[in-house]
């Protein structure tokens, strides 16, 4: 035991969880070596390899950038062989791609995708997308149930606030079969009923999800922001699951 109270025989495996570092699997090329150089720049620990060199005993990162050059078949099957691979289970997936459309993104999302970034990829749009999953994934101890009920997804929404008839924008941060978290400048109230319209690359959908607010605090990672816990309302969490790529669990 250390001085400061700390296990000094704590499982290895532990500090192989803590490590935070950011993979980022794609051909070597000019893309791979923009995307390490932005995140070099940032701050951000940054490991680089083709999907054929990855190994099992690698140690798992806190995220991994899919570098995809490709089309949308071949992408969502490397993605599906990440997301397999024994290393990187639970591990969450941003996803770079040179398409545009609604369908390659709702593709990627409703896949289980944390994010989906059109290429070429705004620098600053990048690290703060790899610095808000890093955060998420560091933020509570990755045994504890509730947290393996959630995972981290990244997505432009526009949120209508039924009482005051305003609609602001804002981010989702994550969702579950039940619920999800959102980050926007509006203040919210317990109770509050809202509609949470989704936005694909650049643009809003037709796709509204109904929610009710559970709770609202402080963003940890911005003071001029606030998150809200949405519950979802209604028929809204099946499609929301739907949507999202969850099974409702009618938890929050």
């Amino acid at each position: 035991m250390s001085d400061d109270g700390r296990d000094d025989q704590a499982d290895p495996a532990a500090d192989d969880l803590s490590y935070r570092y950011t993979l980022v699997v794609g051909p070597d090329g000019a893309d791979r070596a923009f995307l390490e150089g932005v995140l070099i720049q940032s701050g951000v620990e940054v490991a680089a390899s083709t999907e054929r060199d990855l190994t099992p005993d690698i140690v798992p990162p806190a995220l991994v950038v899919l570098d995809d050059s490709g089309g949308k078949a071949e992408r969502m099957e490397a993605f599906r062989r990440l997301r397999h691979h024994s290393a990187l289970r639970g591990v969450p997936v941003v996803v770079l791609a040179y398409d545009a459309d609604i369908d390659s993104y709702s593709d990627a999302i409703t896949k289980g995708a944390a994010a989906y970034l059109v290429k070429p990829v705004n620098a600053d749009e990048l690290v703060a997308a790899v610095r808000k999953i890093s955060g998420w994934m560091h933020e509570t101890d990755r045994t504890e149930k509730r947290r393996r009920l959630r995972r981290p997804l990244l997505m432009k929404v526009d949120v209508e606030i039924r009482s005051r008839h305003v609609k602001v924008p804002g981010q989702i941060i994550d969702v579950s079969g039940g619920g999800c978290r959102i980050e926007l400048k509006e203040s919210l109230a317990i109770g509050d009923h809202v509609r949470v319209v989704l936005h694909g690359h650049e643009s809003t959908t037709h796709v509204t999800l109904g929610g009710e607010v559970r709770w609202h605090r402080d963003s940890p990672d911005d003071p001029a922001l606030r998150v809200c816990g949405l519950k979802f309302t209604g028929t809204t969490a099946l499609l929301a699951g739907k949507i999202l790529g969850f099974v409702s669990t009618g938890m929050t």
